[in-house]
């Protein structure tokens, strides 16, 4: 009778774990992209503060064509000027978006204040060299994201672990020097 309860109970602790396991699992599935690549990209790409939207926006044309102008070799300045509009004035443009997309994730509490004024230092500095330079090879807007996540359960007696990890997709970003 003693061997049948012992035997209850361990079967009780593996179903418990094995349950608590799933749900870490399925916790890890749902976690929310971080870090400062995929914040920053996510920051401004729900933002409609990318080059491509802020050139989009400025000449009249969809992002789509962007893109495609983008693929062709064309610089972001390039795309502008043929339209009538200075590279300064997509500079200008582009921090202005991106400084009130930097302020909305702070607000959210996405990002502190620090990394936000990090972030926008760093645009600074690097918008008027990308604006200039040419596409990289492949460069349509398209491309695939990540996301990651973990979890753990416990059960009875230390059962059950479970983890996880999870991969988005998303549009994707050209990145040039």
């Amino acid at each position: 009778m003693k061997t049948g309860k012992v035997a209850i109970l361990v079967a009780a602790a593996l179903v418990a774990g094995l349950a608590l396991g799933s749900v870490g699992i399925a916790s890890a599935a749902t976690t929310a992209t971080t870090g400062p690549i995929a914040g920053f990209a996510g920051i401004c790409r729900t933002a409609g503060a990318s080059l491509a939207d802020v050139v989009a926006k400025l000449t009249g044309q969809t992002t789509a064509d962007v893109y495609a102008e983008r693929k062709a070799g064309k610089s972001f300045a390039t795309i502008a000027s043929e339209k009538g509009v200075s590279s300064d004035k997509v500079v200008s443009e582009a921090l202005a978006a991106r400084k009130t997309a930097l302020s909305a994730a702070v607000k959210a509490g996405t990002i502190t204040q620090a990394q936000a004024d990090l972030m926008y230092d760093r645009m600074d500095d690097r918008i008027p060299a990308r604006i200039n330079s040419a596409a990289p090879a492949g460069c349509d807007g398209t491309g695939s994201g990540a996301g990651r996540g973990s979890g753990a359960g416990r059960g009875m007696m230390g059962g059950g672990l479970g983890g996880g990890r999870g991969a988005g997709a998303g549009a994707g970003a050209c990145v040039t020097p």
